[in-house]
C-alpha cells in the first residue's frame, strides 16, 4: 500500500502537513497502485479539481470515460451524496447526445458559452458541505490508509 510518511514531530509543528500528504498522494499516484479507500479520494479530488476549474464540460472532455458509475459510488462512498446526485444528472446529459471532441481551446471556450452545463456547475458551487469538507472528514476516518506515522 502506497502512503505517505510524516514523523510525529513534524505533525507535531506543523499539522497541516498531514493534508498536504493527503492531496500529494491522491493527486500524484497512479489509479492502479492505489487501494479502494484512496480510489475513492482520488475521484472525487479529480471531480472537484476539474469542476473548480472549467465545470462538468471540462471535466467530461479531460476525463473521456465511457461510465462515471464508478466516479458517482467514490462520492457516495467519501459521504458526498449530493455531488454524486449532480455527477449522475449531468453525466445523463453528457452521454444522451452524440459529442465530437473538442480539439482547441477555442472551440472549449464557444462550447463552454452555449452554457450546456452551467446549471449543474451552479448547483454543485452551492453544496454545503463541499467536497473539502468531505475529503477532510474521509482523510480523518481513514488516516492510516494515506499517512505512515512514524
Amino acid at each position: 500500500m502506497i502512503r505517505r510518511k510524516l514523523s510525529k514531530e513534524i505533525i507535531k509543528k506543523e499539522e497541516y502537513q498531514i493534508w498536504n500528504s493527503f492531496i500529494d498522494l491522491i493527486a500524484m499516484e497512479n489509479e492502479n497502485e492505489l487501494t479502494e479507500i484512496q480510489k475513492n479520494a482520488q475521484q472525487a479530488f479529480w471531480y472537484d479539481s476539474e469542476l473548480q476549474n472549467g465545470g462538468h464540460l471540462q471535466y467530461f472532455e479531460n476525463q473521456k470515460k465511457k461510465d462515471y458509475s464508478n466516479v458517482i459510488q467514490s462520492l457516495k462512498n467519501i459521504g458526498a451524496e449530493k455531488q454524486s446526485q449532480i455527477l449522475q444528472k449531468a453525466a445523463n446529459l453528457y452521454f444522451n447526445k452524440n459529442r465530437k471532441s473538442i480539439k482547441s481551446i477555442f472551440n472549449f471556450i464557444k462550447k463552454a458559452n452555449e452554457g450546456e452545463f452551467d446549471e449543474f456547475d451552479s448547483q454543485y458551487y452551492e453544496i454545503e458541505p463541499d467536497m473539502n469538507y468531505h475529503l477532510q472528514n474521509y482523510l480523518n476516518n481513514n488516516l492510516n490508509e494515506f499517512i505512515e506515522i512514524e
